[in-house]
């Protein structure tokens, strides 16, 4: 105890004897140009003995550069996607100077790229006019074109839009032209953008009675789920759905134990009687 008291005592006198350096207090100071003055050595005395001087650092600023030009949308083959695109937008046969001011493709500037959009499979080239034409599946021009090609297609079903939409620039407007004539039937999709198109029979468009009409939406659907005891209800059979097997019906099969034959391959030794000692003769 008197050891601990004695290394407590020792270390606070050298403490105490430690000499006492008084912190130096930097004031800025303003200047004429309001740029702020900072204080360093040898400086008068009413800054502790710190010199003033005007700073000329000024504070690094980040910057966020964009990136460099990767030639990305300048491949031969982005720009011929993108004068087929643009081709897919009008109706009219294009020249090398609607590309260039309207497409913004310049095929003066890219020979190969000429020939290419000139023996593309989905582009009329026309050797007279020296013109460029998107070549659709369907050719459409207008909504009786469309009226046309669905009432052909009648008996096929409808005609999903999304196949057409590449046949006309215009044809979101012709289809709901048509169907606000009763010409055409329209499904949609939930968001309410054409998804097949129907044509609609004129003589099946038989008038019905008000009343008749007011019975047929008061029927509701049942559920899917609920909908086969309700068709028992009403003495009605629905058609039966054979579910495949899972993995757990398969039965398994039992392994099949092979005897495998051991051919002898040692035909040399054949004869020998290996039980025996043999001693080698010297």
């Amino acid at each position: 105890m008197s050891h601990f008291k004695n290394a407590t005592s020792e270390f606070k006198k050298r403490l105490a004897d430690q000499p006492l350096i008084k912190r130096a207090v930097v004031t800025p100071l303003a200047s004429q140009d309001d740029s702020p003055l900072y204080t360093g050595s040898n400086a008068n005395p009413n800054n502790n003995g710190l010199q003033v001087f005007n700073s000329s650092k000024k504070k690094k600023t980040e910057v966020y550069s964009q990136p460099q030009d990767t030639g990305a949308g300048k491949h031969i083959n982005s720009l011929l996607l993108n004068a087929i695109n643009f081709l897919k937008t009008v109706d009219d046969p294009q020249t090398v100077e609607d590309l260039r001011r309207k497409g913004g493709v310049d095929l003066d500037a890219k020979p190969e790229l000429y020939n290419l959009l000139k023996l593309n499979d989905k582009v009329a080239y026309d050797t007279r006019d020296h013109t460029f034409a998107y070549k659709p599946t369907y050719h459409i021009k207008n909504k009786e074109d469309l009226l046309a090609l669905l009432e052909k297609r009648k008996n096929e079903g409808g005609m999903d839009y999304k196949e057409l939409k590449d046949s006309y620039s215009k044809l979101l407007e012709a289809v709901n032209e048509l169907a606000s004539e009763g010409r055409i039937l329209v499904v949609k999709n939930k968001d309410g953008a054409p998804r097949v198109l129907f044509w609609n029979d004129q003589r099946y468009n038989t008038a019905m009675d008000q009343e008749f009409r007011e019975i047929w939406h008061r029927l509701r659907i049942p559920d899917e789920i609920d909908l086969p005891k309700e068709l028992e209800k009403a003495g009605l059979t629905h058609m039966q759905v054979f579910d495949k097997k899972g993995p757990g019906d398969i039965p398994k099969r039992k392994p099949v134990r092979r005897n495998r034959k051991m051919k002898i391959t040692n035909t040399h030794m054949k004869g020998l009687d290996l039980t025996k000692d043999f001693v080698i003769q010297k």
